[in-house]
């Protein structure tokens, strides 16, 4: 199934679940309605909706996290509803200063409706939490409760409320030098507006939302370029999208006759002449085919000097960041001039430091009159260095950066490493194709010390070396003078506020001679990658499409670039360094696993962190499938991690070519042994570890896998094997197929894990079944048997009711080892005999709608580490089952659905049977046992019965006969 196809399944699934959950809620079901509602946030976590609905829910079922899901859902959108629920869901527990806070952030920053009943919780509410009053914006204006309010506007004293608040961005109002509730409101942020222009069709078509009162459709008006205006009344209501959240958005389009007679480019502005992103535009630029860039045959040169350095810095939020961009560019290069352009900011505190650094001399400052956004604030620091320093270099550097010490000089002098270098860009935790280490983007943003180590290492591994790139990325990109001059600025016409200006200039660059640079020996800190919101994202999208028509094939450079990854040795330096770095010289120990998770990965997490915490060096090997090749062959380079796969995504050896490097860094790491617990993935000659580095061995099973290549015993008719000859195992993979990639026999398979785990210091197995199993295929190997829990804690187990329905929960992720054609032939005679049976999967499945379709199987969808037992209890059910069809070798659902209170049926196989029997917490089932008789036991088995509970399932013959452990 390919991403685009299994992305379509899951909305489908989320959708599902999400009409699932409002039938549940109206039909009264809340419990149901709250396990499809979670359900929809694991399947589709970047939309809040479902995660708000659910919190409600959650408070109407009176359930102790009811506050914490409101407050969560309230902070996540900053949803005026969801303040609102929290607030009376906090008073309705007596919560008085919880329900003020709520409140006090809904009256900051949102338009309120001042109906007498919420004008009357306020007061309560501010009189009961200790306020002498309130005060809110409404749509006519302001109100408030309280007498002798004081007021301050923007921080000075005003004497009495002032008439025209259009230029305030915030009013305090106080009562005997105490604020009241709601104080100080945000009005610039009230006032905002978020929407979106694009060019349609010889018009204009877009939406807009004020975020302080969604409901309400503001005026817009369009202004042309001789100050012309139309008034825009948006009429349609589109639906709100993730990217919104809650925002519904009105739409507006203006056809060609409506604009005929104006001069483009065009304005729209909201009432308080709030630009609407994407304009100024004019829609016969945009509507016009691509306008090809001319290739110029001229000879680029190396200027004769190397220029002036000057850093441009555009600003319009977040005083915070703003401030340690500002202060780590002037102590990364104390003679750079600063140019800092406020692009309007509505921040009076921004405002206010920007104009104390400029009169101190540490920046050059030039307000805007008005917000128009990155590119043209960009442009306007361009012109100004280029007139206070005549020829100077740039550097554009974002207001969320953070520099090292000596990055704008290193950076300057990659321009100059080549005649014809236009830009250069450093590394950074997000920075689109230069992004590290992940390439992806989504790292961390490092911390001070963290950001200097890494470029420390940086610059030793990778020195001054520059690498071709498609475009700069402008979150820190230095432009040489003599490209600037020739290229000119942004095109601030065409990309409006901004995204994906950078990158046409970059590719104008080019077109006259130019190229683009990488610097892999800089890495600069970076927080962005926050989320654009709707406007944002439908911005980019716009923009994204407008280059590619300018610059026919874009989309497949950067493509091409993707696949060739030029910085792919860069990053694999730096990776190896800062591993070396974290190791040192030992001791340490190698473990070997796959990368699947589940039960394996727990084991090695819990490993890893009892070495680190015996002070010895966990070293992790996994198959990393990053590169088309791995995908293609199954077989995965070796990735090196001494914690989370995340933090070394590069570090990755293929194998068996880049063996003896591999061997060098290990060896340098100073291991004591090889643990190995999966080689699934991995290429056989990892194998060989324990004898080139010259230490022994370990193995820790977890499956089957040493003498079976399907793992789990399972074969072509996805039912257990029974273990049969070496043959039999043949015609099975002829069939069915092996889950190892290993292009390794079945015979040849078993005589090399022979000798592997004869020679191995150690071979551990969580369960005597396991063991038994492998010493029957491996005779006179020593095994040890070392539980992975201790069955022997105590659990407090819930009794099934002795009547009435049931509601059966399977935990895990259940496939075809994992019983999920026994789940589905069980819910499916639920269904045909209209037992009063249910399932709840807490977890995932092999194709979930199917199982759902049946009407008796609800599913949570994937949970986090430490979740389950906590779902369990909180499902309701009251029995657990696992379909499971082969010996596992432990079984973690099981521990889980005990600690989540319930009894467990299995069936009489594995280590499930083994653990079931020796604690008496649960009953076994005969593998093979039809589902209607299943359904019966699961419905009548009470632990208080004895041998009468032998009686509910008459044996299929003698050899299997129901096992009670009480009896």
């Amino acid at each position: 199934m390919t991403a685009d196809a299994t992305r379509q399944r899951r909305l489908a699934e989320a959708a599902d679940a999400w009409e699932r959950g409002r039938r549940a809620i109206e039909t009264g079901d809340l419990a149901a309605a709250r396990l499809w509602l979670e359900r929809v946030s694991r399947i589709a976590p970047q939309d809040p909706r479902p995660r708000y609905e659910c919190a409600l829910v959650i408070a109407a079922l009176g359930a102790p996290d009811a506050g914490a899901a409101l407050r969560a859902s309230a902070l996540e959108c900053d949803h005026a509803p969801a303040w609102i629920a929290l607030a009376r869901h906090a008073a309705r527990r007596n919560e008085f200063a919880g329900a003020a806070d709520a409140l006090a952030r809904l009256l900051s920053r949102h338009v309120i409706d001042p109906s007498p009943d919420f004008t009357d919780f306020l007061t309560r509410t501010a009189a009961t939490a200790g306020h002498p009053g309130w005060i809110a914006m409404s749509a006519t204006g302001i109100v408030m409760r309280g007498e002798e309010a004081r007021f301050e506007a923007d921080g000075r004293p005003v004497d009495r409320l002032p008439r025209d608040l259009g230029s305030v961005a915030f009013l305090r109002a106080t009562i005997a030098g105490a604020d009241m509730l709601g104080s100080p409101l945000d009005l610039g942020r009230m006032r905002r507006l978020v929407g979106i222009v694009a060019a349609a069709g010889g018009g204009l078509a877009g939406w807009v939302v004020r975020p302080a009162a969604p409901e309400t459709a503001p005026d817009l008006h369009l202004i042309d370029r001789c100050g012309d205006t139309r008034m825009i009344r948006p009429r349609a209501v589109l639906e709100p999208v993730a990217a919104s959240g809650f925002l519904p958005r009105h739409g507006f389009r203006l056809g060609p006759a409506r604009l005929r007679g104006l001069a483009p480019p065009f304005r729209i502005v909201g009432p308080e002449g709030q630009i609407v992103a994407g304009t100024p535009i004019d829609p016969a630029l945009h509507d016009r085919p691509a306008a090809a860039v001319r290739r110029s045959s001229r000879t680029v040169t190396m200027p004769g000097t190397r220029a002036p350095l000057v850093a441009v810095m555009p600003v319009y939020r977040d005083e915070a960041a703003t401030r340690v961009a500002l202060e780590s560019a002037v102590a990364a290069a104390p003679e750079m001039p600063i140019i800092v352009i406020d692009d309007a900011s509505p921040d009076p505190a921004l405002a206010r430091w920007l104009r104390a650094e400029a009169v101190a001399g540490r920046i050059v400052l030039r307000r805007q009159r008005h917000n128009r956004g990155f590119p043209a604030a960009a442009n306007a620091g361009f012109r100004l260095a280029r007139r206070l320093v005549p020829g100077c270099d740039i550097l554009l550097l974002n207001a969320d950066i953070e520099l090292p010490p000596g990055a704008p000089a290193r950076l300057q002098a990659a321009l100059y490493a080549g005649d014809d270098i236009a830009s250069a860009t450093p590394l950074s935790n997000e920075a689109t194709i230069l992004s590290y280490p992940d390439r992806s983007g989504g790292n961390p943003v490092p911390d001070r010390a963290a950001l200097d180590r890494i470029d420390r290492l940086a610059r030793r591994v990778n020195g001054s070396a520059v690498v071709t790139i498609p475009t700069a990325i402008g979150f820190c990109m230095a432009i040489r003078h003599d490209a600037l001059r020739a290229v000119g600025g942004f095109d601030v016409a065409l990309f409006a506020q901004g995204y994906a200006e950078e990158n046409d200039w970059c590719r104008r660059a080019v077109a006259l001679g130019f190229r683009n640079v990488a610097v892999p020996g800089v890495f600069v800190a970076h927080h962005g990658g926050v989320s654009f919101g709707a406007a944002g994202s439908a911005l980019c999208a716009r923009n994204l499409e407008l280059l590619e028509r300018r610059h026919p094939g874009y989309h497949a450079l950067i493509e091409a670039h993707h696949a060739a990854d030029p910085l792919r040795r860069a990053r694999f330096r730096l990776d190896r360094a800062r591993f070396r770095a974290e190791v040192g010289v030992g001791p340490s120990v190698i473990l070997v696993s796959h990368d699947h998770g589940g039960g394996i990965a727990r084991i090695v997490t819990a490993r890893m962190s009892a070495l680190r915490a015996a002070g010895v060096c966990p070293i992790l090997i996994q198959p990393d499938f990053s590169d088309p090749g791995s995908r293609a062959r199954g077989i995965g380079t070796a990735r090196l991690t001494d914690r989370a796969a995340s933090v070394y995504p590069n570090l990755c050896y293929r194998l068996p070519e880049q063996f003896a490097s591999l061997i060098a860094v290990l060896r340098a790491a100073n291991p004591d042994y090889v643990e190995f617990h999966h080689m699934l993935g991995h290429d056989p000659s990892l194998l060989d570890l324990p004898a080139a580095l010259g230490i022994p061995a370990e193995f820790v099973v977890h499956d089957y896998a040493h003498f079976c290549k399907r793992v789990n015993l399972i074969g072509p008719a996805r039912r257990y094997c029974g273990e049969p000859d070496v043959a039999a195992c043949a015609s099975c993979l002829a069939e069915a197929g092996s889950e190892l990639t290993d292009p390794i026999g079945p015979a040849d398979l078993v005589a090399r894990s022979s000798a592997q785990l004869r020679a191995a210091r150690r071979v551990s197995v969580p369960c005597e079944d396991t063991a038994r199993r492998l010493r029957r295929h491996f005779p006179g190997i020593s095994v040890t048997v070392t539980p992975w829990e201790d069955d022997r804690a105590p659990v407090s187990l819930r009794n099934p009711p002795a009547t009435g329905a049931r509601l059966i929960a399977v935990v895990g992720g259940i496939g075809p080892a994992k019983g999920y054609d026994v789940l589905l032939d069980c819910a499916r005679d639920a269904a045909a005999r209209d037992l009063p049976l249910r399932f709840v999967l807490i977890g995932t499945s092999e194709r979930d709608s199917t199982l759902i379709e049946t009407g008796r199987v609800m599913i949570t969808g994937a949970y986090a580490e430490g979740e389950a037992a906590m779902l369990i209890a909180r499902s309701g059910a009251h029995l657990g089952f696992l379909p499971s069809i082969w010996p596992e070798t432990w079984c973690f659902a099981l521990g889980e659905m005990w600690r989540g209170g319930l009894y467990a049926a299995g069936f009489d196989l594995g280590a499930q049977a083994v653990r079931i029997k020796a604690t008496g917490r649960g009953f076994l089932l005969p593998l093979g046992l039809p589902a209607a008789r299943i359904n019966q036991t699961l419905l009548a088995w009470r632990p208080d019965l004895g041998n009468l509970n032998n009686r509910l399932q008459p044996p299929i013959n003698d050899t299997f006969a129901l096992a009670n452990p009480n009896s």
